[in-house]
């Protein structure tokens, strides 16, 4: 998932206006100076933009987004595989008071959660985690974009980030980190209880630990709330397989197979190889 910057896509895209075609001398605004500098890498100009748009007593929350950006762009100017933590944490701070100042920005909450992961501070990232979780449920997912905009889908779009996030702690394979995880999807579970994926990843967890039947009774509940599942029957088959319950493994196998969409023929192709292997 990429940090908001280099730069927002909205910042990107962005063309003139048939207004501003037919008046080229028309002053630009902060927020165009600064993409028309950040876009042709010129640093020092773009500093200067950031600094008149503070002066001007402004309140647009695009300021710390623009700020993020260029101290994220900055924390990488001398080594781009690494951060330089002076701006790093000059970029943190700027995305962190647009947080404050504007709490249904959903780009902004996904910049400073993102940020916080590529440093490696877990605990932050699962703690911004767990108030982005919080916040959804107290604004029924009415999250906002650039514009205070209502972005589409927005339960569909926090569902599939709170999932990468919980990825992103799996990603690490550090077993550590595993309590992150726990504590994520038992906040997640608690505000969304019919969100599967949340299940599914603590079920995950519950296996890495070899606790079979608390990983089985996990799955067990997902499957309640997201029913002819294939990807959670699929698990639960190889997790009874693991225990040596072949009858139970061989009936989720089966019905992995009838419930497989076309999207899924590697799913289902794996557990007709494992209900082959059963048989015999």
């Amino acid at each position: 998932m990429p940090v908001a910057a280099q730069l927002k896509p909205e910042y990107q895209q962005r063309q003139a206006t048939p207004q501003q075609q037919q008046q080229p001398n028309k002053e630009l605004t902060h927020i165009e100076k600064f993409i028309k500098a950040f876009r042709s890498k010129d640093m020092v100009k773009s500093e200067q933009i950031l600094k008149e748009w503070s002066q001007a007593g402004t309140t647009d929350p695009e300021l710390y987004v623009a700020y993020f950006n260029f101290y994220t762009v900055k924390s990488q100017e001398k080594d781009s595989t690494k951060y330089d933590m002076q701006y790093a944490r000059k970029a943190l701070e700027y995305i962190g008071e647009g947080v404050r100042r504007f709490p249904t920005r959903f780009d902004m909450r996904l910049a400073e959660i993102v940020m916080h992961s590529r440093i490696k501070e877990f605990e932050t990232f699962t703690r911004k985690v767990i108030e982005l979780i919080e916040m959804s449920k107290k604004i029924d997912c009415q999250w906002k974009g650039e514009g205070f905009r209502l972005i589409e889908y927005p339960d569909v779009v926090f569902d599939g980030a709170v999932h990468d996030f919980q990825g992103t702690l799996f990603a690490e394979n550090d077993t550590t980190l595993f309590k992150n995880i726990v504590r994520i999807s038992d906040v997640m579970h608690r505000n969304f209880p019919n969100n599967h994926e949340c299940l599914l990843n603590l079920s995950t967890v519950y296996y890495e630990r070899k606790q079979y039947d608390k990983s089985i009774e996990t799955l067990l509940q997902a499957d309640k709330v997201k029913p002819n599942n294939s990807v959670l029957q699929y698990n639960l088959a190889y997790i009874y397989a693991v225990k040596g319950e072949k009858d139970k493994a061989r009936r989720y196998y089966e019905l992995t197979v009838r419930n497989a969409t076309d999207q899924e023929t590697k799913l289902k192709e794996a557990a007709q190889k494992q209900l082959e292997a059963l048989n015999k």
